[in-house]
């Protein structure tokens, strides 16, 4: 009786989806991306336009959900440690000196065709709108003070 307990609960344990998927945010290529190795802060230097270019020689397309989406208020505090609207200064000041900021799209949805159309692009979404269309290269844990609701539940 004592085994056959524990091995039902290791089959539930097994069968129910992690709970941390809910509370990542996960950021995305095009599934025929080949770089080696991407971290935090190739991420952020990618998004804040510092770093231009891949290991291939093209020029990296970031793109941004719009700044009121709770998903780039998320994204924005776990790599730049501020709020969308916190940047403006920092991206008039790129702006004169001749860079632009990542493009903007209104959804997840938009995220994925966005990404899966735009050679070079990297974007992020949440972990149930990944499609086979896309290849995930990076996942961060967002935390619960963020007060960010995912829509994967």
């Amino acid at each position: 009786m004592l085994i056959r307990t524990f091995i039902l609960t290791i089959l539930l344990l097994l069968a129910a989806p992690p709970l941390s998927v809910a509370n990542e945010l996960l950021i995305i290529a095009a599934k025929n991306y080949s770089e080696k190795h991407i971290n935090k802060k190739k991420i952020t230097n990618i998004f804040l336009r510092k770093q231009l270019i891949n290991q291939q020689g093209k020029r990296w397309v970031p793109v941004n959900l719009s700044p009121q989406h709770p998903l780039r208020m998320a994204f924005s505090e776990l790599f730049f440690d501020q709020q969308p609207e916190e940047m403006d200064d920092f991206w008039n000041i790129k702006y004169f000196q001749g860079f632009s900021p990542p493009y903007v799209v209104n959804s997840q949805e938009a995220m994925l065709r966005f990404v899966v159309s735009t050679p070079n692009a990297i974007g992020y979404v949440s972990p149930c709108f990944v499609n086979e269309n896309v290849k995930v290269i990076f996942k961060i844990r967002i935390k619960a003070k963020m007060g960010f609701k995912s829509p994967c539940k």
